[in-house]
């Protein structure tokens, strides 16, 4: 069932080998679990289920909390057009997606204005 999550952003401090897995690893490091991430052009996006624990860690290890948000988080199965499907979902509530990825368990992460409207669209 599609429901509310919370998406946080960091920069990498420089653009080289090993960033990545520092801001990663730190979060791993402090116990948590990351359900989904993606990096795009320095900005690594994270969802766990603990947000405050990983703020604090990725803050600690000197990366910069550049955005904090809502994000739908929808299930899709395993098949092809499966994202195709919700994405047209979204597209006819006429809902505008600013970015998504793909978390663990086949589950898309759609940030939006308003996600509750994602979840709407997608549930009906």
């Amino acid at each position: 069932m599609a429901h509310l999550a919370a998406d946080l952003a960091v920069t990498l401090n420089e653009d080289r080998p090993g960033m990545l897995a520092k801001a990663i690893g730190c979060v791993s490091a402090a116990g948590i679990n990351i359900d989904g991430y993606a990096e795009m052009s320095g900005v690594v996006h994270v969802l766990t289920h603990d947000l405050p624990a990983t703020r604090q860690c990725l803050s600690e290890a000197g990366f910069r909390v550049v955005q904090e948000q809502q994000v739908a988080l929808v299930p899709v199965a395993d098949e092809p057009g499966a994202a195709a499907r919700v994405f047209q979902q979204i597209a006819e509530a006429h809902v505008n997606v600013r970015y998504s990825y793909l978390a663990t368990g086949n589950r898309l992460v759609i940030a939006s204005d308003d996600p509750q409207a994602v979840i709407n669209a997608v549930s009906a």
